[in-house]
């Protein structure tokens, strides 16, 4: 059996390398161990492992739901507060955003500058149905 703890990086190509640095890196705090102007790559604060790589390719057609590609990115906070922290710091940084709070979780729900969505969200109890969460068939 192959045993994987989970996803070690996700790799984005984005048409503003600079643009996507201030709302990965200032917007959500995500801190960047490497920039060379073509690449940079981030990590969650306090965690060896990368997060995020970014590659800037230059204008591009974006993806939406129902193509084919990565049309989400989606962090669990830790705690309840960890939301409250993070609004506040996208709130400085005047990144758009929406808070939701539902029956399966509280949220924060927003746009990257090229369109891609990006979701912070602190699960509440887990279902005893055994289905996915409803957030995983959101197609907005």
């Amino acid at each position: 059996m192959v045993h994987m703890s989970g996803i070690f990086t996700a790799y984005l190509q984005v048409s503003d390398l600079e643009r996507s640095l201030s709302f990965y890196r200032d917007g959500l705090g995500l801190e960047a161990d490497w920039n060379d102007g073509t690449l940079a790559v981030l990590r969650s604060p306090g965690t060896p492992a990368h997060t995020l790589v970014l590659r800037e390719v230059g204008d591009g057609a974006g993806r939406r739901l129902g193509e084919v590609g990565v049309t989400r990115l989606a962090w669990q906070m830790t705690h309840p507060a960890d939301l409250d922290d993070a609004e506040q710091r996208l709130s400085q940084h005047a990144v758009p955003f929406q808070r939701l709070g539902e029956a399966d979780a509280d949220r924060i729900v927003m746009r990257d500058p090229d369109g891609l969505s990006v979701i912070l969200f602190h699960a509440g109890e887990p279902t005893l149905t055994g289905k996915p969460p409803a957030s995983l068939y959101w197609y907005h």
